[in-house]
Order: structure tokens, then sequence, then C-alpha cells
């Protein structure tokens, strides 16, 4: 399934490259192949799916009412006695309905800027909202009784409230995965929810799915991390140099297959996209067996999709300045090597295995906007990155790296008397601290929280220094 049809499936886009007439029956088409490849109920899963992900502060009812009319159009317009233009305009009904006051739709912000236009341009702009607040909590699993409760008493319902809350929570991973893990979760509950079953029934069934489990938590996070990260490449570049201990030439070109592979995959609905780039990758990360740690070649001995999630959890090692070819600041507006930024980007990555992507990133970020600044400069660009917050922004990189480090060895009440201690002169600097390292020392961190966070103990330091 391409980009194309999920923006088909949010509200019926007709492709703009294409004429009139070609884009709404290419729309029917498209919808119609997959309405009667997956059938109606799982159709109607997926539709559900990508509504829950596109609007994960709206309510159950909300996200149900437009999922529901969306699924009836599609049913609809599938009949072989269906006008060519009844797909779009049902859409259009729908984009106006949901421009209107007392809308049953999500409330999304931009909304009302997309009402102002018509048309094929409303449609457009509707379906290419996306809600950019920060990350729900983790989905927590509900107990055994409580599933067999909701379950016995309306399967239905419970199926599609499990793939509101589940999609809600896995905004960028496609919904296909919904799919797969909502069947399996219904699937569990029909076994395990009889009178004769023993106790150990949801054990087992969840032990079954653990792999899964996983690699969906190992997904959302990179494709959370994908969406939401400025410099995702540039950490990730960081990160493999660190994780294979190769030098910046060989990590470059992995972390940019890596990153290309989550940028065409993540919010597409069809899992096959993420599964086949994902299985080409583990044969990038395995090649040259013999010159990797004995971890590593665990990983490599796996499943290509277990194999990446495996070597998520491999002990990464700190490369030293004599493993790394060092560019200096002064050489970062040199036009002959015009990748010296990324280098002295890299080698200050590589160097700091305790600081997460999304913390490492936004760091990251800052330093390549001041080096642009120093750069775009017609002189004094020596003196510039000279003056430059760059090597404070390094030295608060091994400052960060030193207490997640810390944060994963000390009992928490010790680490947060390190905090408060570290930082006693300013309560709010160490609120700062303590909000950004207790939150945000993981590999799975949240992206756009860390990020915030990061930014206010930046702000923090600015301030300190001035």
């Amino acid at each position: 399934m391409t980009k194309e049809l999920i923006l088909i499936f949010i509200f019926a886009i007709v492709v703009p490259s294409r004429k009139a007439d070609q884009g709404i029956q290419y729309a029917k088409e498209k919808v119609c192949e997959e309405l009667r490849v997956i059938g109606s109920k799982n159709f109607r899963t997926i539709v559900t799916a990508v509504y829950s992900q596109k609007f994960p502060n709206g309510t159950f009812e909300e996200v149900n009412c437009v999922a529901d009319e969306m699924g009836k159009l599609a049913e609809r317009c599938c009949q072989d006695d269906a006008s060519l233009d009844c797909y779009d305009k049902g859409a259009t009904e729908i984009t106006d309905k949901s421009c209107g006051k007392d809308s049953p739709f999500p409330k999304h912000p931009g909304t009302e800027q997309c009402c102002t236009v018509h048309g094929d341009e409303r449609k457009l702009c509707l379906a290419m909202l996306r809600y950019t607040a920060d990350e729900l909590p983790s989905l927590l699993e509900p107990t055994s009784e409580e599933i067999c409760t909701l379950y016995t008493k309306d399967p239905s319902n419970y199926s599609l409230r499990y793939v509101y809350e589940f999609s809600r929570r896995h905004t960028t991973i496609p919904a296909g995965f919904v799919l797969n893990v909502t069947q399996s979760h219904m699937r569990m509950a029909e076994n395990c929810c009889k009178p004769t079953v023993s106790k150990s029934c949801f054990f087992k069934e969840r032990f079954q799915e653990r792999s899964l489990a996983i690699f969906l938590k190992f997904l959302s996070n990179m494709c959370n991390n994908e969406v939401n990260l400025r410099s995702h490449k540039t950490g990730l570049t960081a990160y493999f140099g660190s994780l294979l201990r190769v030098p910046f030439v060989e990590a470059f070109p992995i972390a940019k297959q890596f990153q290309s592979g989550l940028a065409k995959c993540c919010l597409q609905p069809q899992p096959q996209c993420v599964i086949d780039e994902f299985i080409s990758f583990q044969k990038v990360l395995c090649k040259d067996t013999g010159n990797k740690s004995e971890e590593l070649k665990n990983c490599c001995s796996q499943a290509p999709l277990d194999a990446i999630t495996c070597m998520e959890n491999v002990k990464r090692y700190p490369v030293t300045s004599s493993e790394v070819s060092q560019v200096q600041s002064s050489q970062l507006c040199d036009e002959t090597h015009p990748d010296h930024a990324d280098r002295y980007l890299f080698q200050i990555g590589v160097k700091h295995v305790s600081v997460s992507l999304p913390v490492l990133t936004t760091i990251q970020d800052q330093m390549r906007s001041t080096v642009s600044a120093c750069c775009s400069r017609s002189n004094d660009t020596t003196a510039c990155l000279k003056e430059s917050k760059l090597e404070k922004a390094a030295a608060l990189v091994s400052v960060i790296d030193d207490f997640c480090s810390q944060y994963f060895k000390l009992e928490l009440p010790a680490f947060k008397t390190k905090i408060q201690n570290q930082f006693q002169e300013n309560e709010l600097k160490s609120q700062a601290w303590m909000d950004l390292t207790t939150s945000c020392c993981s590999q799975h961190s949240p992206a756009q929280l860390c990020q915030k966070l990061t930014e206010a103990v930046i702000k923090h330091e600015d301030a300190t220094a001035a």
C-alpha cells in the first residue's frame, strides 16, 4: 500500500498529478482492491487504526464515527453497479461534514484553516494534517479478568476499542501491524475466556507472542524518532559507529540506509515495506561477522527481525579519540571537505554512548545550526566558531552521558539526591536536569518530550553562562 493510498483512506484524495477522471477511478480502484483482498472486517480495522493514529487525542466515539463513515463509503462505492464518481462524491460529503459546526468527527489543530478552502484542496489539506502532541503513555495491558469481562460482553466493540487504544499510542508504525496485534489479542481472548481454561492460558499466549511485542516496541521507537527528530540520520551514524565499532566512512552509509527505510515505510499502512527493509538491513549489519563481537555474532545467528531487536540490547562502549580521525572546529567551514560537520558530530556522538538518540540529536541539531551560521559569514568564520557554543554543547553531551551512566547504576532516590546537590544553587535548573535525566536516559525515550526537556536544559545552561 502506497503513501497515496493512506491519503485515500483518510479523505479519498484525488492524486494531484493525474487528470480528474483518472484520479477518481484510481482512488476507487486502490480502495476497492484493498477491501477485496483483506475483507470488510479487516478493512474496517485498518481504517480505525489509521484514524486512531491520525487523531490520538480524539475520543473513541469520534474516531469510530469517522472510521465507520469511511468504511461504509468504501463498501457502497465498491459495488459493481456503483458510479465512477461515487467515492469522490462521498468523500467530499464527509469532508464537508468534518467542517460543520457540530461535526461528530475528531477535532484537529488546523482543521478550521483547511475548511476555508474547497474541493480537492480541502480534502488534501485535511488529509495532510497530523497530530504532533507529546506521546501518550504506553498502553497498560488489562488483567485477564478485565479482558474476559469486556470481551464476553461485546467482542466486536472490545476489538475496535483495542485497535483504538493500541493505535493512538503507536502513531507512526504501519497500521497493518495493528491488525496483526489485534488478531493475536482477540485469539488469546477467545481461547482463554472459557470456564474450563486454566489460569495459565494468558501467560502461555503472551509468551508465544513475545517476539512480536519486542519488535513492535522497537519499531514504534524507531519510527517515532524518524518522524520527530530533525537530525535523526546524524544520531544514527554515531549509534551504529559505536555499535559496530566502525569509522564514520562505514557508519554513515549504514545509518543512511536505515533512516531511508524508516522514512519510506513507517507511515505506510501495510507492514511488508518495513519487513522487506529490515531483512535487507540485517544483511548489511551482519556482513563480515568475523570482525564482530560475540554478542553481535549471536544476534546475527537469529532470524532477521529478531537480529535487529537483539542488537539494540548489545552493550556499546565509548570510542576513544585515538580510534576516530579528529576534525577540529576550525576546519568546519572548509568547502573542500563538506562532510566535516558530519564527522565532527560523529566523533562527539560515538564517545558518549549513554546519551539517548532524542537527546543527542537535539544537541547535534543545534550544533549544526551554529556551524551553518558561522560558515555563512563572509569573514571571521574561524573566530565565530571559536566563540560559538560548540565546545559548550560538546561538554553538555559529556555531562549528560555521565549522568545517564549513573542513572542506571544508582537507586532513584540516590540519583535524585546527586542531581539536587549538583545544582542546589538553582532550583529551576535542578528540576530541568531532573526531568531530563529521569525521562530521557533510556534509548526508548519519547522523542518529542525529550527534545523539549533537552532544550530546557540548554536554556538554563546558557542563562547560567550569561
